[in-house]
C-alpha cells in the first residue's frame, strides 16, 4: 500500500480588534481546512504571536486600537519576518491604500469577509509568497555562485551600460557592485581595467551562441567569453561576458614551448644515441646520432614503428619492458637491443629507457645510450 505524505496545513493569524468578527473569521478558516494561530486585538501582540508561532499568512485589520495600526504593523512583518500580510479593512480610503502599498501586502479583503472571497485570497497569497520564496532562493544561490569565482562576470546592455557585476569586477574597479551597475563599461576601458573588447565595444553579432578569445591586457593574459542575450527579433541586446585570468597557464605553455625547444637542440647536438617514443612505441624524435647509427642519410625519414628498427628476435623483449614503464611514470630501465642498419646488418645500442611521459620537460618514453 502506497503511504499518502500529508502536507501540513497552513497556519494563519488573525489580527482583529473587533472580538466577534476576529473568531467569525477563526471559524471560516478551521472550516475551510487552515490552522490558526490565534488571534490578537493589538498590532503589538500580534507581533509577540508570529515570534513565538511563525505563522504561514497573517490576517492584518489596518484600524487597530494602540500606538501602532495594522499597517505599520504589516510593514514590520514584512522586513522582519518575510511573512505574508493580507489586510482586512471595512471601507477603501484611496490615501489609506496607498500607504499601504508600501508594505507590499499580498492582497485585501473588505469586510464583512465573505468564504470564498477570502479563500481565494488566502490561497492566491500563498503561492505567490512560494514563488517569490523560490525565486529569491534561486537568485540568492545564484549570487553566491557569481561572487564565488574570481572570474569577472558581468552583464552589459547594447549601448554598454552595465547591468550587473559581481563582486571580482567591483573589488577591480574599487566600488560596489551595486554602485557598478548603471556604469558606463567604456569608463573601465579608459582606466585600463578592461580592453575595449572585453567591453564589447563594436562587437556585431549574428547567430552565435558565443565568442571566446584570448586578451592580453597589463602584462597579463585572459581566457574571454561573451555570450549575446537575443531579443524575440533575434537582436543582440545584452551581452554576459566571463572573463578569466589565465597568465599562469601562459606561462606555463610559454616554459613548455622553450623546454621543448631546448631539449630539440640537445638531442640534434648529441654523441649518444637518443630516441623519444609516444606510448604506442612510435618515433616521435630521434638524434642525428641514432640515424646515423643505422647508416642512414641525415634527417632520413625512418620508419613510424620504433620496433620495426629491432631484429625479430629483439622486439618481444623490447616491448616488454616498454609496457612495464608504462605502467610506471618515472621507471628507467636498461635495455640492449640489436638494431637493423640500412644495409641488412646489425648494431647493438645499450642504454636505457625511461618513462618521462609526466614530466613537463619532456613528456615522452625517451632511450638513451650508445652504439656497442
Amino acid at each position: 500500500m502506497v503511504k499518502t505524505i500529508m502536507t501540513p496545513a497552513p497556519v494563519i493569524l488573525i489580527v482583529e480588534d473587533e472580538t466577534i468578527v476576529a473568531n467569525d473569521i477563526k471559524e471560516t478558516l478551521i472550516s475551510l481546512g487552515y490552522g490558526v494561530a490565534g488571534t490578537a486585538k493589538y498590532a503589538e501582540s500580534a507581533l509577540e504571536k508570529i515570534a513565538e508561532t511563525q505563522p504561514d499568512l497573517v490576517l492584518m485589520d489596518i484600524h487597530l486600537a494602540g500606538p501602532m495600526d495594522g499597517i505599520e504593523a504589516a510593514g514590520f512583518i514584512h522586513a522582519r519576518y518575510g511573512i505574508p500580510v493580507i489586510f482586512l479593512t471595512a471601507y477603501t480610503d484611496n490615501a489609506l491604500l496607498e500607504r499601504a502599498k508600501l508594505t507590499e501586502p499580498y492582497g485585501y479583503i473588505i469586510k464583512p469577509c465573505d468564504e470564498r472571497g477570502l479563500y481565494s485570497t488566502i490561497e492566491m497569497a500563498l503561492y505567490k509568497h512560494t514563488i517569490e520564496r523560490r525565486l529569491k532562493e534561486s537568485e540568492e544561490t545564484t549570487r553566491v555562485m557569481v561572487n564565488a569565482t574570481k572570474d569577472l562576470l558581468y552583464l552589459l546592455s547594447a549601448d554598454g551600460k552595465i547591468l550587473v557585476a559581481n563582486e571580482a569586477l567591483a573589488e577591480r574597479v574599487g566600488m560596489a557592485a551595486e554602485e557598478l551597475a548603471g556604469t558606463n563599461a567604456y569608463d573601465l576601458v579608459a582606466k585600463n581595467i578592461l580592453t575595449p573588447k572585453m567591453a564589447c565595444f563594436r562587437l556585431t553579432v549574428r547567430v552565435e551562441k558565443h565568442l571566446n578569445f584570448e586578451e592580453q591586457l597589463n602584462r597579463s593574459w585572459y581566457d574571454v567569453t561573451i555570450y549575446p542575450v537575443y531579443n524575440a527579433k533575434g537582436n543582440a541586446e545584452k551581452f554576459a561576458v566571463s572573463v578569466r585570468n589565465i597568465t599562469v597557464r601562459k606561462q606555463a605553455e610559454e616554459q613548455v614551448k622553450n623546454n621543448a625547444e631546448y631539449f630539440r637542440l640537445l638531442i640534434e647536438d648529441a654523441s649518444e644515441v637518443v630516441v623519444m617514443l609516444n606510448p604506442d612505441g612510435t618515433l616521435s624524435q630521434q638524434s642525428p646520432s641514432f640515424t646515423h647509427a643505422l647508416g642512414y642519410p641525415p634527417y632520413e625519414n625512418l620508419k613510424k614503428a620504433f620496433f620495426d628498427h629491432i631484429s625479430s628476435s629483439d622486439v618481444l623483449p623490447a616491448k616488454q619492458v616498454l609496457l612495464e614503464i608504462l605502467d610506471h611514470p618515472g621507471m628507467a630501465k636498461p635495455v640492449r637491443l640489436k638494431f637493423i642498419k640500412s644495409d641488412g646488418t646489425f648494431c647493438i645500442l645499450k642504454g636505457i629507457m625511461s618513462n618521462l611521459s609526466n614530466n613537463p620537460f619532456v613528456g615522452k618514453i625517451v632511450l638513451n645510450g650508445w652504439v656497442e
